[in-house]
């Protein structure tokens, strides 16, 4: 009697992939519309080159079409610089019209005999100062002891430093400045905007904001001269920027004034020796 055991070999089970289906069945009739099959793999393929395309459309929208100007940033800086200056000008129109309708209303009322010719007059030139921006007597006598002890610093090296180098006007659209501090500054006025540019190549060493809202951009030059642009409405450059010779750095905004100083090596000088105003 033979009590061997049949061999009962196990044959090799063979794993199927796991497979996806998608359909589309009308609901109507339930008959399949449209079907597909994929395996996993096929899955996060079609998903991924999906989620893709998706972005290579959004991002050839945005940069192939006018949409990429409404990107914060986006906007070129002498594009920006336009919209500025149309803005100051349409400001300045605003307070052209109502200067207007002021005179208007004074001449009606000098008509009608309710305001005198001299009280319409004076109505028009009375300004209130702000009390903010004033100077204290303790400011005004550091100011004079300043001015004394900075009187016999004198630069003799500063015609020699400047040979070869041709500034150009900080605000070239504006008129003949005006002489402060004994000519160490000048001060630019104008009625309506006006781009601030700066006078020579250089890097940005401060831009800071007065309490005003007014800004003062400090660009230091080569041959140790710097320049100062006091009284800048909003500054297109920040600390550490590069700029070049008659790059916009800034706008005056209208009826506002701008102080600009040119100093070397720690000593103030007169802007019109070096620059023609």
């Amino acid at each position: 009697m033979n009590d061997e055991k049949p061999n009962r070999t196990k044959a090799p089970r063979i794993k199927n992939p796991a497979r996806y289906r998608l359909e589309f069945i009308k609901e109507n009739t339930l008959n399949t519309v449209w079907s597909v099959r994929m395996t996993r793999a096929r899955v996060w393929i079609v998903t991924a080159a999906s989620i893709a395309a998706v972005l290579a459309l959004f991002w050839t929208v945005i940069a192939f079409t006018p949409l990429r100007q409404l990107l914060p940033g986006a906007l070129h800086g002498d594009l920006r610089a336009r919209y500025l200056d149309a803005s100051f000008r349409l400001d300045s129109l605003e307070q052209a019209a109502k200067l207007n309708e002021a005179y208007m209303a004074n001449i009606i009322n000098v008509m009608s005999g309710q305001l005198t010719a001299s009280e319409a007059e004076t109505a028009e030139r009375v300004s209130v100062p702000d009390s903010l921006l004033l100077a204290s007597e303790e400011e005004k006598q550091f100011v004079r002891s300043y001015e004394e002890e900075e009187r016999f610093n004198l630069s003799v090296l500063a015609p020699i430093a400047a040979e070869g180098m041709i500034f150009s006007s900080p605000v070239p659209m504006a008129e003949k400045p005006q002489a402060q501090q004994g000519g160490k500054a000048v001060e630019f006025r104008g009625g309506v905007a006006m781009p601030a540019v700066a006078v020579y190549r250089g890097t940005i060493v401060s831009s800071t904001v007065r309490p005003d809202g007014l800004s003062t951009v400090v660009v230091q030059h080569p041959n140790d001269f710097v320049s100062v642009y006091d009284g800048i409405f909003e500054p297109y450059v920040e600390r550490g920027d590069k700029v070049e010779q008659a790059q916009r750095i800034g706008v005056v905004a209208p009826k506002s004034v701008m102080t600009f100083e040119l100093w070397h090596k720690g000593s103030p000088l007169k802007p019109d020796d070096y620059i023609a105003l």
